[in-house]
């Protein structure tokens, strides 16, 4: 009883993730009828821009695109798997908002992090989705200095998530250790 309880609960939270998306695709096919001269998501990653396809998402803040850059996605952080269920659930929703779609990646000051990765903003349609994560409560701040240009923005979000109770901020003590501390204390081991 318990499992279907489960599984039912999973199928309740992706068709209303679906729905959501219905919704926000359609109020942005009506919207870029008024404007389909020019629609900006900022001043350095528009309609216009280059756009990649998401091919794979790693997990709340990394994804791969169809050219082969791995994209961290900047002023986050993702829950691990096996630190808790937000990291399985960001994982998820993040998968919702990408997988397969087209999206435009702005960088900061900063390019690329130790591992090589790409340090990117990311935006589908009208959606920030850096901010997106936030705002949901499936991922933390992050502000790593230099790369801060939308760091107001994203502390927005983290307060709105938390005022209004949303994912990890559902109950205040779920969040016994930030993503990175748990990366401390569980180094990555190469099988």
């Amino acid at each position: 009883m318990l499992k279907i309880k489960r599984i039912v609960k999973k199928v309740f939270f992706i068709l209303l993730v679906l729905f959501s998306f219905l919704i926000l695709d359609y109020n942005n096919l009506s919207l870029q009828g008024a404007n389909a001269t020019r629609e900006f998501y900022t001043n350095n990653c528009s309609i216009e821009s280059k756009q990649y396809v998401v091919t794979k998402i790693f997990d709340g803040d990394t994804i791969l695109l169809g050219n082969g850059g791995k994209i961290r996605l900047l002023g986050i952080d993702a829950f691990e798997h096996d630190q808790n269920i937000y990291g399985i659930r960001g994982k998820d929703f993040l998968s919702m908002l990408l997988l397969s779609k087209n999206v435009c990646i702005e960088t900061d000051v900063q390019k690329n992090d130790v591992y090589g990765r790409i340090l990117g903003y990311v935006f589908v349609h009208r959606s920030f989705i850096n901010e997106e994560l936030l705002k949901n409560g499936y991922a933390i701040l992050y502000d790593f200095p230099p790369n801060i240009k939308y760091i107001s923005r994203l502390k927005k979000a983290q307060i709105y998530a938390r005022e209004n109770m949303l994912g990890i901020w559902k109950r205040q003590n779920l969040i016994l250790e930030t993503p990175a501390q748990w990366r401390h204390k569980h180094p990555f081991k190469k099988k």
